[in-house]
């Protein structure tokens, strides 16, 4: 490793693990708006979500998550704040992650001999939100939205690239 100067990480499902948090999240979700559902229509309900999830992955409007799945499965409860489901989403998502201690371990190795960043393309707000909430700005450097986090373009990478070369 010592012909590298930086290595970067992609956050989802690199660093943190976006299928657990997905589960989470509807758990979330089946706590705040429903009760009492035969356990058949559960996992049929966490099926569905995860797929209406998968539709809707990488795009920022979770309206496009949740509202077909409320249109499937009518919540007997309404979320809270005016059925915010943006909002919602924003708040709760980001804090259903969390880091394997083992991932922490090999990160903090790699730290000792080269500089780590992540890279990610989700949105600046959500993304720092699992950052902070795994305690990986920590781990990384970054503390309010700066620091070492980059998104996938040509001239962000550029950027990292001119840094850390010889």
């Amino acid at each position: 490793m010592k012909s590298y100067k930086a290595m970067l990480f992609d956050l989802d499902d690199t660093l943190l693990n976006r299928d657990q948090a997905v589960d989470q999240m509807f758990s979330i979700i089946y706590e705040k708006c429903y009760e009492n559902v035969p356990l058949l229509v559960q996992n049929k309900m966490l099926q569905r979500f995860k797929e209406h999830d998968l539709k809707g992955y990488g795009n920022g409007d979770k309206e496009q998550v949740l509202k077909p799945f409320f249109d499937e499965f009518p919540p007997i409860y309404p979320l809270p704040n005016n059925n915010d489901i943006q909002g919602f989403w924003d708040y709760h998502f980001p804090r259903c992650f969390s880091i394997n201690q083992n991932t922490n371990d090999a990160i903090n190795n790699i730290k000792k001999q080269v500089k780590v960043g992540i890279i990610t393309n989700g949105s600046t707000q959500r993304q720092n939100a699992k950052i902070n909430n795994t305690h990986l700005n920590g781990v990384f450097g970054i503390y309010s939205g700066k620091g070492l986090i980059i998104h996938p373009s040509s001239i962000s990478l550029e950027i990292w690239k001119n840094e850390y070369q010889s």
